[in-house]
C-alpha cells in the first residue's frame, strides 16, 4: 500500500511540474482584426444611337463608340473577307452597350438576309438616251463619272469629252460598253459611243461622209445623151443641165447617213430653193409641193 502511495506521489509531482513549466514559457499572442469592404461597379447606360444602315462602316463605328458602345462587325455576305471601313452597313444588332454591324463591299447590293452571296448592281441600257441622261443613269448604279468615256460613232468625225459635256443634251448614245446587264462595280470603266443629233449609224466604225472611206467606190459618171442635142453650144432639148454634163461624180448635198439625195425624197427646210446632183448625176431641186418639201427634177 505504501509503495502505491509513493508511486502516485511521484507521478503527481511530475505532472504538476510539467504543467507549471509550460505555463511559465507561454507568451501572449497579438490579436489581428480584418475588415472587408465590398465595392459595387455600376456601368453607365450608353446613349441611344440612330440606325447606321446605309452608311460606311467607319462612320457607323465612330458614331457607336462616341455613344459609349463596344463595336464589332462581320461580313454580311457569304465568304471570309474581313470588312473594311469603306464597306456599307446593311445589318445591325444592338445590345446593352454593344452593337454588331453586318457590312458588304462598297458598291455592292445589300443581301435580303445576312449571309447571302455577294451581288452587284447591273449596268442599265442607255442606248438611245442623250449623253446627259445616260451619265445620270450610270452613276446612279455606282459607276464613277470619271470612269465614263466618250467615242464617236463615225470614224471621220472627231468627238471630245469637252465637246460633249458642253452640249450634253444634243448628243445621242448609239452604242455602249459594258453592255446592259453586266455587273456595275465601282471601278468599272464605261464608254458611250455618240453622234451629234439623233441619227445613229447601223454599226460602229462607219464613215459619215462615204467619200472619206478608203474603200468607197463612187458611182459611175452618167452617160451624156448626144442623140437629141442641137449643134449649138447650148445643146438641144435632151442635153440640158438636168443631164449633168460635166458632172464630177460627187453630190454637193448629202443626207445625214452620207448618201446622195434622190428625187421624191423629203428635203429639209434649210435646203428649200437649193439644188444638188443625185447618185445618177442628174440635178434635183428642193421645192415646196402640195405633199410637202421634196427633191424634184424640175
Amino acid at each position: 500500500m505504501r509503495g502505491r502511495l509513493v508511486t502516485l506521489g511521484v507521478l503527481s509531482t511530475f505532472l504538476l511540474g510539467a504543467c507549471s513549466g509550460s505555463g511559465a514559457e507561454a507568451e501572449p499572442k497579438e490579436t489581428v482584426t480584418v475588415t472587408a469592404t465590398a465595392t459595387a461597379t455600376v456601368t453607365a447606360k450608353p446613349e441611344d444611337i440612330t440606325s447606321q444602315k446605309g452608311v460606311s462602316l467607319k462612320e457607323a463605328q465612330e458614331a457607336a463608340e462616341a455613344a459609349g458602345y463596344a463595336v464589332s462587325s462581320h461580313n454580311a455576305n457569304k465568304g471570309d473577307a474581313r470588312p473594311s471601313g469603306s464597306w456599307t452597313v446593311c445589318f445591325e444588332t444592338i445590345g446593352y452597350g454593344t452593337v454588331d454591324y453586318g457590312a458588304v463591299e462598297e458598291g455592292a447590293l445589300c443581301p435580303k438576309k445576312d449571309g447571302d452571296p455577294l451581288a452587284w448592281p447591273t449596268v442599265p441600257d442607255v442606248v438611245g438616251s442623250t449623253y446627259a441622261k445616260a451619265v445620270k443613269a450610270l452613276t446612279k448604279t455606282g459607276l464613277d463619272e470619271e470612269n465614263i468615256g466618250v467615242d464617236s460613232a463615225y470614224k471621220d468625225v472627231s468627238l471630245s469629252a469637252a465637246d460633249v459635256e458642253s452640249d450634253a443634251d444634243d448628243h445621242t448614245v448609239c452604242f455602249q460598253s459594258p453592255a446592259a446587264g453586266k455587273e456595275a462595280k465601282p471601278d468599272t470603266e464605261a464608254t458611250l459611243t455618240l453622234v451629234e443629233g439623233g441619227s445613229c449609224p447601223a454599226g460602229k466604225g462607219t464613215y459619215q461622209d462615204k467619200k472619206n472611206d478608203p474603200n468607197h467606190t463612187p458611182p459611175p459618171a452618167p452617160r451624156r445623151d448626144s442623140g437629141s442635142g442641137g449643134s449649138g453650144s447650148s445643146g438641144g432639148s435632151g442635153g440640158g443641165s438636168d443631164n449633168a454634163a460635166g458632172w464630177n461624180g460627187q453630190c454637193e448635198l448629202m443626207s445625214p447617213a452620207g448618201n446622195c439625195y434622190r428625187a421624191g425624197q423629203f428635203c429639209a427646210n434649210k435646203h428649200v430653193g437649193m439644188r444638188t446632183h443625185d447618185a445618177n448625176g442628174r440635178i434635183i431641186h428642193c421645192k415646196v409641193r402640195s405633199d410637202g418639201q421634196r427633191w424634184n427634177y424640175h
